[in-house]
């Protein structure tokens, strides 16, 4: 059997893809004491069990600051420059309320939250805005199906032929053939006596 190499190819750029759509929208969990992890693009919701506020920060680098979004006023602001040169930072300290509380990071570099406590605190990273996963989502679509046309148009699409319902046979029923016996009607005169050919000779 001929292997058909463009279908094959087609299929290995679908999978790619779906594992890049995947990994690219698929949220990161964090869990325990002393937290801490890198914040990426999207919002990351953060569950305290306790019932005081716990001392948290959001450590960037460079020279760029950087603003936290949220819906919680006391989660909100902007990160203040630490030091000079190379080796400046950018540093936001706030405290974490009791409860689940959302926030998301705009323009930031490399933003690390952690916090010391003694507190089992619950994480969720969103590698993503919401804007973002959309348009991956839509990317990622439109080349699965180019990929999946190329690979039907390279074979003459002939599943198509598969899904088309087929056509039952019509059974036409035998009909009974009677033998007919055809009676010879040589040597039959015209009042329908039989005359033989062997009669008596004319003497």
């Amino acid at each position: 059997m001929k292997m058909n190499w463009k279908v094959i190819a087609a299929i290995v750029v679908s999978i790619a893809v779906v594992v890049w759509a995947i990994s690219s929208v698929v949220p990161s969990s964090f869990n325990g004491t002393n937290l801490s992890f890198g914040v990426q693009g999207g919002p990351v919701t953060i569950n305290n069990p306790s019932n005081e506020p716990i001392a948290a920060q959001l450590l960037g680098t460079g020279t760029r600051t950087f603003t936290v979004s949220s819906s919680a006023e006391a989660l909100g602001g902007t990160s203040t420059r630490q030091g000079t040169g190379a080796t400046a930072t950018q540093l936001f300290e706030y405290a974490l309320p009791p409860g689940a509380s959302t926030f998301t990071i705009l323009r930031g570099a490399n933003v690390i939250f952690s916090t010391t406590t003694d507190t089992n605190l619950t994480a969720t990273v969103m590698p993503r805005t919401d804007n973002e996963v959309r348009f991956i989502l839509i990317i990622a679509a439109v080349v699965i199906v180019a990929a999946l046309f190329f690979a039907s148009q390279s074979t003459g699409h002939q599943w198509l032929a598969a899904l088309r319902p087929r056509q039952a046979p019509v059974l036409v029923p035998a009909a009974a053939a009677e033998a007919t016996v055809e009676t010879p009607t040589s040597n039959r005169g015209r009042d329908g006596r039989m005359y033989s050919n062997y009669g008596n000779e004319d003497k």
